[in-house]
């Protein structure tokens, strides 16, 4: 499925104090709009692309390499995420025809050679990377060190989470332009050529605007052109010889069973990919099956379901379209089920804390030894497990339930009172 950004024109307005001005964008036929320059941009500033809009799992980007070498051609940009997902990327200029047509093929053969190596090879091109534009011979632990802090205790944790992403062929494809063109969104028919690999594609324009030419300052515009939101693939084993003691099974979307997709009708990013993996590994297929089954109901009665690397959180978005999402509860990938933290938004909101209050000391009745907390009582002194969820998730759910509708109607009426 390929989800297309809303274009939008428009030019952006600097306001100085009682004036303003139109800011002129800066035409890709000048000198400054060459494809190293791109490269050096989001080198230094990785935080101006839009990564978490794409998928967290791949923020926030650490740089391990320019310009790298493969069979295939050279890599333009390369990344790593705290959690060990890639980022490949590929800057484009558009002023030709023949660019526009090949560039989505190009980065397509870059995942595959990059499919084929192992954590070795990319700790050496990061070493080659940081003697050519750091000035120190860092592999990847001491750089991923230097950029986001790590624990020798999680150092093991990120070599296997990185070699199984190599492995896997999970990776971020980012094709960065200055003028993306509906044509090149078209062109993600490429992918069905790959279907071996786990990977997300996303196409990012950059408009550049002159904000004070005198001191070169400019203002840069990341723009989400395409997405794909999942890659379709099916496996079939086929185990046993004999005609009469074969077993065939098929598994589709990012490794999830389909059976289990079929029933729950939900195709997974890669973080719930690997959320369910490793739930599945700690807590066994009922556990998971059941998780699926929270965020299929949660999802029915109007929830948001936020991901991260580790666990997801069941939100309820503010009805009155504040953007402000109110945390219900949260699932971790070791099976643990907690309340979310809700203080923050009910104050931001203006609601009163006795609706969480409420909500916090009749669910925690349904568990063994749970209760308000002393200091916080709108979360439960301890966690549960989903194994103890399960046994009264009809009443949890009920009173979840009640929950949203008291929030809704608390803020709905408050709106009218305001009008």
């Amino acid at each position: 499925m390929i989800t297309k950004g809303n274009r939008r024109g428009g030019t952006p307005i600097l306001i100085e104090q009682s004036n303003f001005r139109h800011l002129e964008r800066v035409p890709v036929e000048t000198k400054m709009f060459r494809e190293e320059w791109l490269q050096k941009l989001i080198h230094e500033f990785p935080g101006l692309l839009p990564i978490e809009e794409i998928d967290a799992a791949f923020s926030p980007l650490i740089a391990i390499g320019r310009e790298i070498a493969t069979p295939a051609g050279y890599i333009d940009n390369l990344f790593v995420s705290p959690e060990g997902y890639i980022t490949i990327i590929e800057t484009k200029l558009w002023r030709n025809p023949e660019a526009r047509r090949e560039v989505v093929g190009q980065i397509l053969d870059y995942a595959k050679e990059l499919n084929r190596w192992s954590y070795n090879d990319l700790n050496e091109c990061t070493v080659k990377f940081n003697q050519l534009y750091n000035n120190n011979s860092d592999g990847l632990l001491a750089t991923y060190r230097n950029a986001n802090g790590l624990e020798e205790t999680e150092e093991q944790n990120f070599i296997d989470k990185l070699s199984k992403n190599l492995k896997r062929g999970r990776f971020l494809l980012l094709i960065v332009g200055d003028g993306i063109r509906e044509s090149v969104e078209d062109m993600v028919a490429y992918l069905s050529d790959s279907p071996q690999l786990y990977f997300t594609l996303a196409l990012v324009e950059l408009q550049v605007y002159n904000v004070d030419a005198a001191n070169n300052s400019l203002l840069v515009v990341p723009q989400l052109i395409t997405r794909t939101r999942e890659i379709t693939r099916a496996v079939v084993r086929v185990e046993g010889i004999q005609p009469d003691n074969v077993k065939i099974s098929i598994e589709t979307d990012l490794g999830i069973p389909n059976d289990s997709k079929n029933q729950f009708g939900r195709k997974l990013n890669i973080t719930a990919d690997d959320f369910f993996e490793e739930l599945t590994k700690n807590c066994g297929l009922l556990t998971a099956d059941f998780a699926r089954q929270v965020i299929n109901d949660s999802e029915a009665m109007g929830l948001f379901i936020e991901w991260n690397t580790g666990s997801f959180s069941v939100r309820l978005p503010d009805p009155l379209g504040s953007g402000l999402k109110i945390s219900l509860l949260n699932i971790d990938r070791g099976g643990l089920f907690y309340l979310g933290y809700s203080r923050s938004k009910f104050e931001k909101l203006k609601m009163p804390l006795e609706i969480s209050y409420r909500f916090t000391a009749d669910t925690a009745k349904l568990f063994p030894g749970i209760y308000p907390s002393a200091d916080k009582p709108n979360i439960w002194n301890k966690y549960t497990t989903l194994k103890e969820l399960e046994k009264v998730y009809i009443p949890f759910m009920d009173r979840m339930n009640a929950y949203v509708a008291e929030i809704t109607e608390f803020l709905q009426h408050q709106e009218i009172e305001s009008d």
